[in-house]
């Protein structure tokens, strides 16, 4: 059963939904495997998410984005969380 935009006021993304989210941080191998460790579990298992990795120009920082599908906002919040609360994630699109 998918939410359409109208039954919820919060998005307009209709559930379940492939979406990506981004992560970025210092350019070390710790940080995308910190990035794997907090979505992974919450999307459903490595089978379920894929991970994509560019450093910057300057090879200082790097972002990784995460392709999953949502199932619900709750779950979406979850991501963003889990993110947003760990302080080596500089910044979360």
């Amino acid at each position: 059963m998918s939410n359409s935009p109208t039954d919820n006021p919060e998005t307009l993304i209709e559930f379940p939904a492939d979406l990506s989210v981004k992560a970025m941080g210092l350019n070390n191998s710790e940080f995308t495997e910190l990035v794997e460790s907090l979505i992974t579990p919450l999307v459903g298992g490595a089978d379920a998410v894929s991970f994509t990795e560019i450093p910057s120009s300057g090879k200082k920082y790097v972002s990784v984005r995460a392709h999953f599908r949502a199932e619900n906002l709750e779950q979406l919040h979850s991501v963003y969380a889990a993110l947003r609360g760990d302080s080596r994630v500089l910044y979360v699109l």
